[in-house]
């Protein structure tokens, strides 16, 4: 009999774990070829592998069948491809084998989302939620008791800017419900944020708070109202433009007689450097030259920060207007961009805030996915739940954005052919 101690596991986040365990099998494996295969399957993961990060899993699974992180990764691995059903079995065996695996039951949760199973998704995620206080047991009760008519509420913010854009909707269902909302957001969305109707409260400082009866993050908020992809709320837009800034942007494109396109090809870079290079946000600016060529269409940058630099030599047939510094700044964060986004006919956009901005505000947006993405862009699905609006193209292999790209432009001359066919 011999024992061994090794191991490292692959989070559903894809950021790495050190694992210690003491398997016991009756087969000598030397530790360094067990830590072997697991580097391999790692590596083969964040390239999207799928084939070869599975052979290396599977391997360790049949030396050691009890062994539950390489059957955790094989499930991501499945989840990442597609093939939800089984990672769901996956995830399944992991809990049958040790029930306390927490990241098993959190991953399970979100693959039933991914696969558009809101019901069980919502109702396996709930453990998690409660686990983390992600919202206070009287939030739950207020909430599905439907006893929310005169009861001060505290929203707290969860994940990063994109994530309160999608989920600040639910402060509009509460506060039709009698609810006296009070919101503590991010800095940079103050401004933007400040012109909802359903916001009794606004702050963006915690030492502002005052009493409530019950608080939430706003991703718990699916969750505790157990939303479908019938009752998600779809008040839209709920989220609003300065009309002074629309006025002034009308005025500004109103030159312009092109079909009028808004785009963002780089999300936050240290927020995708925390991701699996297979699911990395952000498109190179060059891959999306070719749209230029498409006659009678105007491209608006609304990239910020990040990814500016690419600006660099671009070719003279793709004509890319860029907005000055003060574009965002000025009048505060988002501002700008949401009132522009109201004059312009088609957003194409990676996975960032702004995608849930134009959303918000229901103006057709084309979302472009890399081949992992996050629960919430259901798998096998071109359209959303949470945006009518959206489109999704999604790489169909990793890294591949030359597909995506190429049917972008299909879909871009098939809007065009009807506009010119009512030319005079």
């Amino acid at each position: 009999m011999r024992t061994t101690t090794f191991f490292r596991a692959l989070f559903l986040t894809g950021s790495f774990s050190i694992f210690f365990l003491n398997p016991t099998d009756e087969t000598p494996v030397k530790s360094t070829d067990i830590q072997t295969l697991f580097s391999k399957g790692i590596e083969a993961t964040r390239l999207g592998q799928v084939e070869q990060a599975l052979a290396a899993y599977t391997q360790i699974t049949q030396l050691y069948p009890q062994q539950v992180q390489s059957i955790y990764n094989s499930g991501y691995v499945l989840k990442m491809a597609g093939r939800v059903d089984e990672a769901i079995a996956l995830y399944q065996k992991v809990l049958q084998l040790d029930p306390t695996y927490e990241a098993a039951r959190f991953a399970l949760g979100h693959a039933y989302l991914f696969k558009g199973d809101f019901e069980n998704g919502w109702k396996i995620h709930q453990h998690h939620i409660r686990t983390e206080h992600k919202a206070s047991e009287n939030f739950w009760y207020l909430a599905q008791q439907n006893d929310l008519s005169g009861k001060k509420i505290l929203l707290i913010p969860e994940g990063g800017l994109g994530d309160t854009l999608h989920f600040i909707r639910y402060a509009q269902l509460m506060h039709d419900q009698g609810a006296h909302v009070t919101c503590l957001i991010q800095k940079p969305l103050v401004q933007l944020l400040s012109r909802c109707p359903y916001i009794d409260t606004l702050i963006d400082d915690p030492k502002l708070i005052t009493n409530y009866q019950a608080k939430a993050s706003y991703m718990s908020l699916p969750a505790v109202f157990n939303s479908t992809e019938q009752t998600i709320p779809h008040t839209i837009p709920y989220i609003f433009p300065d009309p002074a800034l629309v006025d002034s942007w009308q005025r500004k494109l109103s030159h312009d007689k092109n079909f009028k396109v808004g785009i963002c090809w780089q999300a936050d870079v240290f927020n995708d450097s925390s991701r699996l290079p297979v699911a990395h946000r952000g498109i190179p600016l060059a891959q999306l030259y070719p749209l230029g060529l498409i006659e009678g269409i105007s491209f608006y940058s609304l990239q910020k920060k990040e990814g500016l630099e690419q600006l660099k030599n671009i070719p003279a047939y793709f004509e890319l207007t860029c907005f000055d510094t003060d574009f965002d700044e000025k009048n505060g964060s988002f501002m700008d961009s949401a009132a522009v986004i109201t004059q312009l006919d088609l957003i194409i956009t990676i996975d960032s805030a702004l995608a849930h901005l134009a959303g918000a505000l229901g103006k057709p947006v084309w979302l472009i996915l890399p081949y992992a993405t996050d629960w919430r862009w259901i798998a096998h699905r071109t359209d959303s739940p949470w945006y009518p609006t959206m489109r999704i193209f999604k790489q169909p292999q990793p890294f591949d954005w030359d597909s995506v790209v190429h049917q972008v432009i299909l879909e871009l001359e098939n809007i065009q052919k009807p506009l010119y066919d009512q030319l005079p």
